[in-house]
């Protein structure tokens, strides 16, 4: 059983306090985690707090009421007639502000890029007609544990079960696996306690969408009476410190270790530790690698960075004597990496404890906050052992570090400078030129099909912030998640980089969005007429292309013919652009760019970038003309 099924069955008062807190303890959590989570889940399942409110309306008020309760300043939506009554509420609610998309998945999207760069569960509002658009952004946000509270309305419900106008048999099952929990509201004095409940179920860590359908009849019933409570009151604040005696065989372990490394994801982002991260890294100078997350949880232009362990292959793996996992999916080939050597002395430490040791043996297994313990390996680490222990251990490694980190940037130099003047744009020249020109705290969005943008700008705490690529990888996403963090963080300048391939997956109608709505995002089109990396792949798994390259065409990756101009589609919805053709071009795109957003309008830079990989040159594509086999010129 996971928490989150011991959690709803302590609410539903299936299950006692003491059978809650004992089947967390034989999960491995600490005595006192067990108890902070008892005793805040248990102040939830008991009821709320005094202080709440008499209010009478209809169901769509009852909502609008709820979500203000929230401290909901922004509702996605994307329009529907059965939420007439929900209209009305926020129209008459002007603190909250109804965000319109013109398709649910990017509605979604928004809402994600939203949670992402604030840390608050987000709101939607969808059609129920349109939930299956929403399922591809859905998986996104799922696959990213992000907190979203997903309502949609639906038939009436005296007429369901008769294939009808808009009807399945059970519109919450196609939710099902991208949702923590998914609810029908049947009778509308219901309303006010299931989206509170769905808020504290989104947002309690690890967070996840959640889904709640409100038939219209349901969302139109008048003169309901329902007591009003702050959100608050329903939170359960997960602080779960380790086991003290788990942290001190850990620390032991890293101290003694020849080759230990250390793993991050983004439990360690989302608790803010990523600092205390980066100081667990220097004390000992023990190299870092970046697992499967849609943050950067270490700075990759540390010298103690050893790449992504997830679509990538850090060095140091293998090599690893103790493998320190902090708040990360352990490597294995399921994500495209190394796996840990069997050899390797595990530590894995986890939030979201019920992923620990489902394939590799676990030599010590923390069940914990990542803030908690980090912050615990350092004070351990401090108190076992003496400044000069650690600074013998650290001042080798991290000469050696500087010295392959260095030699690693040359390499990489000598390889970008073959094409760092050519046209189109170099992928890698355009991330260096912005990432001087850029403001020093902005945030990037990355929907691109390679790691241009992490390998030249920098992204550390304090500075540039990465959001991106989801870890759900179905496009159709970036630009949506943009808007969505400038919404979030509107102080902060906020650029997209996204591939062509992606724009052209359902993205380009958020751009309505940002222009009606003023969200002044920088959009940057990799625009290379061309699926880079799906070609690649497709290239290494073709057994013709390996037996014979000069046979072998890319048959779906090809872009071009016609040639798509962002910059005139951008111009369609009243956003202005430009095409950047040539490397002389980039500061020059990027400063208009930069000026319209600080003067509040979003601006498009159509950038034209190399193509690279196998097949790269080729142009060709099936020539398949359906005018050209009428019969008839009609």
């Amino acid at each position: 059983m996971s928490m989150r099924e011991l959690v709803k069955k302590l609410l539903d008062n299936e299950l006692s306090r003491r059978d809650f807190g004992r089947a967390m303890l034989a999960m491995g959590f600490s005595s006192a985690a067990a108890e902070s989570v008892l005793s805040s889940v248990a102040h939830a399942a008991e009821g709320p707090a005094p202080g709440g409110y008499e209010f009478t309306g209809n169901g769509g008020e009852i909502v609008a009421e709820c979500l203000q309760a929230a401290g909901v300043e922004y509702v996605f939506d994307a329009n529907s007639t059965g939420q007439a009554t929900f209209y009305d509420a926020v129209g008459q609610r002007p603190d909250m502000k109804l965000i319109i998309a013109l398709q649910e998945g990017q509605a979604t999207a928004i809402a994600h890029g939203y949670e992402l760069a604030s840390g608050r569960t987000a709101a939607l509002f969808m059609p129920s007609i349109g939930m299956p658009n929403t399922l591809c952004n859905l998986y996104n946000a799922w696959k990213d544990r992000s907190s979203l509270l997903v309502f949609s309305d639906g038939q009436a419900s005296n007429q369901t079960g008769r294939d009808g106008f808009q009807q399945v048999a059970d519109w919450l099952q196609p939710t099902e696996q991208f949702t923590k929990w998914r609810w029908k509201i049947t009778h509308a004095d219901r309303i006010g306690e299931m989206t509170r409940r769905g808020f504290k179920l989104a947002g309690t860590p690890p967070g996840g969408p959640v889904y709640i359908k409100i038939p219209r009849d349901i969302l139109g019933t008048q003169n309901i009476t329902q007591t009003i409570y702050s959100q608050d009151s329903f939170r359960v604040p997960v602080e779960m410190a380790p086991q003290p005696e788990l942290i001190e065989r850990a620390a032991d372990l890293l101290l003694n270790a020849k080759s230990p490394m250390i793993n991050v994801g983004s439990e360690v982002t989302r608790a803010g530790a990523a600092p205390d991260v980066l100081e667990l890294a220097e004390l000992l100078g023990i190299p870092v690698s970046q697992g499967f997350s849609v943050f950067g949880d270490f700075p990759y232009a540390h010298p103690l960075f050893r790449g992504f362990a997830g679509m990538g292959f850090p060095g140091g793996v293998r090599r690893a004597d103790v493998f320190l996992n902090l708040g990360a999916l352990m490597p294995d080939e399921s994500i495209i990496t190394q796996p840990v050597s069997d050899k390797a002395t595990v530590i894995n430490a986890r939030l979201e404890y019920d992923v620990i040791a489902n394939r590799y043996p676990t030599d010590i297994a923390i069940a914990a906050g990542m803030g908690e313990t980090t912050r615990a390996l350092i004070d351990a680490i401090k108190a076992r052992s003496t400044d000069s222990q650690r600074k013998a251990l650290r001042e080798p490694r991290m000469a050696k570090a500087e010295t392959d980190y260095q030699r690693s940037r040359e390499r990489m130099l000598k390889r970008a400078e073959k094409t760092w003047n050519s046209s189109p744009v170099a992928a890698e020249r355009l991330c260096y030129e912005m990432d001087a020109l850029l403001e020093e705290d902005a945030i990037v969005v990355v929907e691109t099909g390679g790691r241009d943008p992490q390998n030249w700008m920098t992204f550390a705490p304090g500075k540039k912030q990465v959001i991106g690529p989801t870890t759900g990888y179905a496009l159709g996403w970036g630009i949506g998640a943009s808007i969505g963090a400038k919404m979030a963080q509107p102080d902060r300048q906020v650029v997209a980089m996204i591939g062509d391939g992606a724009m052209l997956f359902g993205q380009i109608e958020a751009l309505w969005t940002a222009a009606r709505y003023e969200v002044p995002v920088i959009f940057v089109v990799f625009n290379n007429h061309s699926y880079d990396g799906e070609r690649g792949r497709i290239a290494l798994f073709s057994p013709l292309a390996r037996q014979d390259s000069k046979s072998w065409k890319d048959m779906s990756c090809y872009l071009g013919n016609p040639d798509i101009s962002f910059v005139d589609i951008a111009k369609g919805f009243g956003i202005a652009g430009s095409k950047l053709e040539k490397p002389s071009d980039i500061n020059k795109v990027v400063r208009r760019a930069v000026a319209a957003t600080k003067e509040g309008r979003p601006f498009m830079i159509d950038a034209s970038i190399a193509r690279r990989g196998p097949g790269a040159e080729s142009t060709w594509h099936p020539d398949i003309s359906i005018a050209r086999n009428r019969t008839r010129k009609v």
